[in-house]
């Protein structure tokens, strides 16, 4: 059976329209401008439509736009099918929507129309489970508020409104919403159980045609309307207008207008005005792909709504019954502090915040390049005093006191002019350490070394390195930085390299940043969600890539990481993701020997606060005057949890330590981060956690419940409060590093069977229980 040609479903999209031709929709279409001015012709009506600006277009209405390049409008199609199941009388509607007329007093229904597409929009490109629903019910709505408020019955040209006969006016609006698709007399007839012959006879004579003329004629002025103000081909015309074939629709037409539809539509086809004067060829319209246009819709959607959410989060329920040895046991992976060059660390701020980091946090590395900067050079005459390498001593016994052990990156290309003279300091500095700290601490050393080239320049100058310090500390670890990347794993060159000096590598280090992967300006959330478990995939493909080099046992140390963020310095501020570090930070610990985490991003940030994208590397630690980020919160969590895991599953982790145990509930979301900065967008991200867990010892216990959100251990929120003031008051400062920290809850609890525990995620939240026996 033929169908119209039509679109399935509803169609949402944000445009920039400089010209469209004539159209006809077999649906409703609204349009909201967001930005600019267009003008739309109806008909034979023209509106100017500006900004808020909206106005709906009804079924089979003919439509045309203008607009100039600064325009945005958001069009929302919706087929007269998709309602019909549930409203079978929208054919017969005719909805007077144009916000753009004076004092037609429906302001209120306005927003709320504005606020249902800003709703749908968000909701198609987030692509959350169950979107599709949510959508669709958004749209019935829309469609709810439009028939109750905007309606006016519309039965086209056909008079029939004042026919007396009920059953004959029924038939005609029955005729109405379904001459698109076969009907039969017959089958009408069945339904009024009637004879066939009665209602034939009844038909014609109050009509004054035939039942099959009569639709025939209805069907035929539709297909005119579609021939002269659409491109539309025969073949589609036909089928959308309920002729079964382009053979039937060919002589229907020439019966009733002596031509055949193309002759017809050369002969009377409406072209577009004034195309001439805009020097428009064809229609030129630009679909908008930003996230940037979300955040401008989010203006419709009001500020009651924004921050509250629009219902109870569904409960996710997990039964843990513990058992009686832990699934997985590890100790976990070392701590490895990053400060970039060697020389920042001279600054009193950098030093006051290692003291910080090691008093609260206990780092095992402190990581650093540029060894032999020439901010070392002995120039005063008093450092020449005390030996070339004063400074460093300085520096080095400061590490040594904290209990930071130094793991020096060597960028070769960019360190080394000439291999004789670099490695012939390096071996007069270790000769000297060795003498000044001591073979115990020197031998902890690590080293890294980075090529660009692998050749055989490169090969000989690593194991001359590495002679070089195996000559003055044996213990110390030399090895080599991996290019490695996800989709490319290890390439040839540096696989080969890899391979040859294999016998004399001591540990193995790369770099790991999902972000590389993504698309910022892509709206569409689902690229976001594959770099879920990016690190884990990483870690796991690399061990798999050093094996037939013998190394699948060698250290691994990830020195450079970083979760999904926002690409701007106020999305990298907005976009919360302590879930998110937590997740890949506990999946690393599983796989590898150690892990980096920056002490600032000071020098990075003051360097590119203009910049539209800036390339944060690392997870940071600190912001400025030691006001800690939510990475430090999520370290000072992972302090209390052990690594005896007693269960584990998509969003939660059990374990237990010497204190008790630790319970972990955290709402990973991988989302564009441009949805971050309205709080609407998160609602359907939030989630309630119930923890159900059996097998605890009988006994009371204390819970301490740790909440680490965008309310509690952001510092950016706090900031933006104050305006995005310049921080160097004292007050201030102190201001937010007061408010800037994670919740505490502490209570009791008697266990008998089983210990009931609740959290409410927002996005990226993290949870921690400590669950501790009070014996």
């Amino acid at each position: 059976m033929n169908k119209p040609i039509k679109d399935d479903s509803y169609q949402i999209s944000i445009q920039n329209i400089e010209y469209y031709s004539h159209h006809i929709r077999l649906g409703i279409e609204i349009l909201l401008i967001i930005r600019g001015e267009i003008e739309v012709t109806v008909n034979q009506s023209s509106f100017q439509l500006a900004e808020n600006d909206l106005l709906l277009i009804n079924a089979n209405d003919i439509r045309s736009i203008k607009g100039n390049k600064e325009n945005v409008v958001l069009s929302l199609q919706v087929p007269l099918d998709l309602i019909e199941q549930h409203y079978p009388n929208i054919h017969e509607c005719y909805f007077n929507c144009n916000s753009s007329k004076e004092g037609n007093g429906l302001y209120l229904l306005f927003d709320q129309i504005r606020q249902l597409m800003a709703k749908i929009l968000i909701a198609y490109y987030q692509k959350q489970d169950g979107s599709e629903i949510e959508i669709n019910g958004l749209i019935f709505q829309l469609v709810t508020l439009l028939i109750r408020n905007f309606k006016t019955t519309h039965l086209g040209s056909h008079q029939f409104t004042e026919m007396k006969d009920e059953r004959i006016r029924e038939l005609l609006a029955f005729i109405e919403r379904n001459y698109r698709k076969p009907i039969s007399l017959e089958e009408i007839a069945k339904q009024q159980y009637l004879s066939l012959y009665y209602l034939s006879r009844y038909f014609k004579q109050e009509v004054g045609v035939s039942f099959s003329q009569y639709v025939k004629n209805v069907r035929l002025k539709s297909a005119v309307h579609e021939l002269l103000y659409t491109d539309h081909n025969i073949l589609r015309i036909s089928l959308n207008n309920g002729f079964p074939n382009v053979k039937a629709f060919n002589k229907a037409f020439k019966e009733m207008y002596q031509q055949t539809p193309t002759e017809y539509r050369s002969l009377h086809k409406v072209e577009p005005m004034d195309v001439e004067e805009m020097n428009h060829e064809t229609e030129q319209y630009t679909l908008l792909q930003s996230p940037n246009f979300l955040m401008e819709i989010s203006k419709y959607i009001s500020g009651n709504e924004k921050s509250t959410t629009l219902m109870e989060p569904a409960a996710s329920a997990v039964y843990v019954e513990l058992p009686h040895e832990p699934i997985f046991i590890k100790e976990k992976s070392l701590k490895v502090l990053v400060i970039g060059q060697l020389e920042y660390a001279l600054h009193e701020e950098v030093q006051a915040d290692l003291k910080l980091i090691q008093e609260e946090l206990g780092f095992d590395y402190i990581y650093f390049t540029n060894l032999f900067s020439d901010s070392f050079a002995m120039t005063t005459p008093l450092y020449q005093i005390g030996g070339q390498f004063y400074q460093m001593d300085a520096l080095f016994t400061r590490f040594q006191q904290l209990g930071l052990v130094p793991f020096i990156r060597v960028e070769v290309e960019k360190e080394v002019e000439r291999s004789s003279e670099y490695l012939k300091k390096l071996d007069e500095f270790l000769q000297h350490s060795l003498s000044y700290f001591g073979g115990a601490f020197v031998g902890k050393w690590r080293f890294e070394l980075v090529f660009s080239a692998w050749d055989e320049t490169g090969k000989s100058f690593y194991q001359d390195f590495y002679q070089t310090v195996k000559k003055w500390a044996s213990a110390a670890k030399v090895g080599l930085h991996v290019p490695f990347s996800l989709g490319k794993a290890i390439p040839g060159p540096a696989d080969d390299f890899l391979k040859q000096i294999s016998d004399r590598c001591d540990l193995v280090c790369f770099t790991c940043n999902p972000n590389e992967e993504v698309d910022f300006t892509d709206m569409d959330n689902l690229t976001f969600e594959g770099v879920k478990n990016y690190v884990k995939k990483a870690c796991s493909r690399l061990k798999e890539c050093l094996s037939p080099a013998g190394l699948e046992e060698i250290p691994i140390f990830l020195t450079d990481w970083n979760t999904l963020y926002g690409n701007t310095m106020d999305l990298s501020g907005t976009f919360f993701r302590s879930a998110l570090i937590f997740k890949e930070m506990l999946d690393a610990m599983k796989e590898i020997t150690g892990l980096g985490f920056w002490i600032d991003t000071h020098s990075l940030e003051k360097n590119n606060l203009d910049q539209d994208h800036i390339a944060m590397n690392g997870i940071a630690l600190l912001y400025y005057y030691q006001i800690k980020r939510p990475a430090y919160f999520n370290f000072q969590l992972m302090k209390k949890i052990d690594l005896r895991i007693l269960a584990e599953g998509e969003d939660f982790v059990m374990t237990k330590g010497e204190s008790g145990y630790q319970l972990v509930v955290y709402n990973p979301s991988y989302i564009n981060p441009s949805y971050s900065v309205e709080s609407f967008f998160l609602q359907s991200i939030t989630k309630e956690k119930k923890v159900v867990i059996s097998g605890l010892p009988p006994g009371r216990y204390q819970i301490r419940k740790h909440i680490l959100d965008q309310n509690n251990g952001e510092f950016y929120i706090n900031w933006i409060n104050l305006q995005h003031q310049d921080i160097y008051d004292q007050e201030v400062i102190s201001f937010i590093k007061q408010g800037t920290r994670p919740d505490l809850q502490i209570y009791e609890e008697k266990v008998e069977a089983e210990l009931y525990l609740q959290s409410i995620l927002t996005f990226n939240a993290f949870h921690l229980f400590e669950i501790k026996p009070l014996s």
